[in-house]
Formats: structure tokens, C-alpha cells, sequence
């Protein structure tokens, strides 16, 4: 069983723990804001492969890690973004001996298909049901409010004295 070290926040560790507990490796995580060079010495010590999220290497956490890595010969790799499928490729790629693996699960999958297919026929169901009982409106029963009042306003075709109404 390999140990790995994860120096990045922990908000990003999300479910590492577990997933990495089914490909059978030890995690070991780290996240503070002042670190102690001792500190990291022991975990680097510990772990068999250490990741690091960050690019700015002059932070010190991810300074005195990469430091401490060169000086035990342990295996280290800086990225920005990663999950649980770059964590397994690196582990493969530097541990070639051994294999590692993420177990997949049939089930979530066949779970998540039918429920987004059943939603779709329900709904387009329901719009037949209602398309069949309301009936589309006639076409005597049309609404012209416009040519309803336009009726109404009556035009006289006497000549308009025009000289009166700007006196």
C-alpha cells in the first residue's frame, strides 16, 4: 500500500479520502496557511508520492515540500487542476510495478439513465392530456379589440376649416 501526500486546500480534497482508499492507497493531507519546514520533513518522509497544487512555487508549503522531495528522492508532481483520475495516472505512471485502479460502479450509472429519460415522457404526456381536452379557439371567436374600436370612431368627410382651429 503506497501513502500520498496532497498539499492544497482542503476544500479541494472533496472525496480523495475514500477514492483512494478503494484503489488502496493512504492518503495523507495538508493545508496551512504557515507551515513549518519540520513539519512537512516528517510528512514527506512518510508518503511515497507527494502532489501539490499550486504553480506559484514561492509559496512556502509547496517551496519546502518540493525541497524536502529532493532531498529524500521522493517523487513529487506540481499541477493546478487535478481529480481522482490524474492522481491514479501519475501513481501508474511512477509506480509502474504496481496497479492502480478506480473500481467502477454499474449501478449510479443505470440509476441516472432511466430517471432523465422518464422525466422528458412524462411531461410531453401530461402536454397531449391538456392539448386534448382545451380545444384551439375558433376562429369566429377571434379577440380584435382594434377593429372593434376603429368601428366606433365615425370620420365626417366635411371639409375641415383648418383657418378656425389655428386662429
Amino acid at each position: 500500500m503506497k501513502t500520498l501526500l496532497v498539499i492544497e486546500e482542503a476544500k479541494y480534497w472533496g472525496d480523495l479520502q475514500m477514492l483512494l482508499s478503494k484503489v488502496g492507497v493512504t492518503f495523507l493531507g495538508f493545508d496551512k496557511k504557515t507551515p513549518n519546514r519540520s513539519e512537512i520533513n516528517q510528512l514527506v518522509a512518510k508518503a511515497d508520492f507527494v502532489i501539490m497544487r499550486n504553480r506559484n512555487v514561492a509559496h512556502h508549503s509547496i517551496r519546502f515540500a518540493k525541497e524536502a522531495c529532493k532531498m529524500t528522492g521522493t517523487p513529487f508532481w506540481i499541477g493546478s487542476n487535478f481529480g481522482i483520475e490524474t492522481i491514479i495516472n501519475k501513481l501508474n505512471e511512477t509506480f509502474p510495478s504496481e496497479n492502480f485502479v478506480l473500481p467502477k460502479s454499474p449501478n449510479k450509472s443505470l440509476k441516472k439513465n432511466p430517471k432523465t429519460q422518464n422525466e422528458p415522457q412524462k411531461v410531453l404526456q401530461e402536454t397531449v392530456k391538456r392539448q386534448e381536452l382545451h380545444p384551439y379557439l375558433k376562429t369566429k371567436k377571434k379577440n380584435l379589440p382594434l377593429k372593434k374600436v376603429l368601428a366606433q370612431v365615425k370620420i365626417d368627410d366635411d371639409d375641415i376649416d383648418f383657418g378656425k382651429l389655428f386662429k
